[in-house]
């Protein structure tokens, strides 16, 4: 199936031949839909928090035991943001001026001072009101926003001037602990000084000293495409088509990270400083609710390792069974089962009631009989099945990417989380290149089939 130039071009990138063929068994399979066995809900799966002070206290008594970081990732570009904007710019009228009513790109214009870059707007030499050069500003010859990263655009407004995304992120880190956080995003590569550049005038405007660093997504994490023929998909210069293969892949990129405990959001995901203390009240309470299972594993690796008493055998199951919904009744061997079980990272995700918002959610998968709690994305259900649909339609909450992790071991030993990678749960989909139907692949979803 390949030539020697495409086996030496794969090499390159630090792609074998190996991952390739599975990539190509993947991308053969009829589709990528799990099958749901239910919709997660409260007390069966998501968890409502009662008690908020108990977690908030044990987050800030032992925060201080872990080294605490931040996983964001970056790179994504604005142009979901500005869809509507983009689509006048191309095609100017009344249809795409109004499209979307009370978020047409008319009532932006018409609202265009209260947004937080409307003082950089200003000041461009060709600013206008008029519609068409205003979207041009926006989007090209001032602003630029067309071709961003989501993280550099100014996002919110205040008396003193405004901040974008980025900077939101480092002044919501400041507050989650006393020590120092690691923060660490992914960008693309031809944003990287623009990033970095943006964190110099933020630590100079602000003071902060913020042990901040990036990466870059890997290219040995691009994925390939099938024509419909099955065979690999090729450029004009005749190379193999590779694309990015998704948030999946920045599970290489957090495998580098040595924090003990990782909080991960969005770049978009944020809030106004206003709205700052909420927040991070609800992070410090994600974060309790991590540790008190850390430390309760932690107690169980231990007694289980040195004096494995039937007493301790039993607490050790029946806690599993109520935090973890784990069964170890056909288990010959419950110690080596339990050790097993606990022997991997930990992932709380906050969850929101869901109101009619796009995203995945938690659900309760069925993989070959065994039933596990899993983030599910949309696109992995198959709604051409009543059951499953009926299953979507029964969720009462979704996954707005909020969650926190800890990535050792019971004994603080660093995990490969390779180790860990559902790659079955990866996504198909249907796309065009130079006028041609290809399936392409994306590796498991960083917050589901990569955890």
């Amino acid at each position: 199936m390949f030539q020697e130039k495409d086996i030496s071009y794969l090499q390159s990138l630090g792609i074998s031949q190996e991952e390739v063929y599975n990539q190509i068994d993947l991308l053969k399979k009829n589709n990528s839909f799990l099958k749901i066995h239910a919709a997660a809900t409260p007390d069966k799966g998501i968890k409502q928090i009662q008690d908020k002070d108990k977690y908030l206290d044990l987050f800030d008594k032992n925060s201080k035991k872990y080294k605490i970081g931040k996983f964001v990732p970056a790179s994504g570009a604005a142009t979901r943001m500005f869809k509507r904007l983009i689509s006048f710019a191309q095609n100017p009228n009344e249809q795409t001026l109004n499209d979307g009513n009370s978020f047409s790109v008319k009532e932006s214009f018409d609202n265009i001072d209260r947004f937080a870059f409307f003082e950089t707007l200003k000041t461009c030499k060709n600013y206008s009101k008029e519609p068409n050069k205003l979207a041009d500003a926006i989007l090209n010859s001032c602003l630029g926003y067309g071709g961003i990263p989501k993280g550099l655009i100014e996002f919110h407004k205040y008396d003193e001037g405004s901040r974008t995304a980025f900077e939101e992120h480092l002044h919501e880190a400041k507050t989650l602990s006393s020590k120092d956080i690691d923060i660490h995003l992914t960008v693309s590569p031809e944003f990287m000084e623009d990033f970095k550049n943006k964190l110099n005038e933020i630590n100079n405007k602000k003071g902060f000293n913020l042990n901040v660093n990036f990466s870059i997504q890997e290219k040995s994490t691009d994925t390939i495409a099938l024509n419909e023929d099955k065979t690999p998909v090729k450029n004009t210069d005749g190379n193999l088509l590779l694309r990015p293969g998704g948030h999946g892949a920045l599970i290489q990129n957090l495998n580098k990270i040595n924090s003990d405990i990782v909080f991960i959001k969005n770049i978009d995901n944020l809030t106004h400083g206003d709205y700052l203390e909420e927040t991070t009240t609800y992070k410090k309470l994600l974060g309790g609710v991590l540790i008190e299972k850390i430390e309760k594993i932690k107690e169980i690796y231990l007694e289980l390792s040195e004096n494995p008493t039937e007493s301790a055998i039993h607490n050790a199951i029946e806690y599993l069974q109520k935090e973890f919904n784990t069964d170890f009744t056909k288990s010959s061997d419950k110690i080596k089962s339990i050790i097993y079980f606990i022997n991997r990272p930990i992932r709380v995700c906050g969850m929101v009631q869901n109101t009619g918002e796009p995203g995945g959610g938690p659900y309760w998968v069925n993989k070959e009989g065994e039933i596990s709690l899993q983030i599910v994305e949309k696109a992995q259900i198959d709604l051409s099945k009543p059951d499953q649909e009926k299953h979507l339609k029964e969720a009462t909450h979704f996954n707005p990417v909020d969650l926190v992790c800890y990535l050792k071991s019971p004994v603080g030993s660093k995990f490969d989380l390779n180790r860990f990678i559902d790659k079955d749960a990866c996504f198909v989909s249907e796309k065009t290149h130079m006028g041609n139907n290809i399936r392409v692949l994306e590796h498991p979803g960083l917050w589901n089939g990569a955890m």
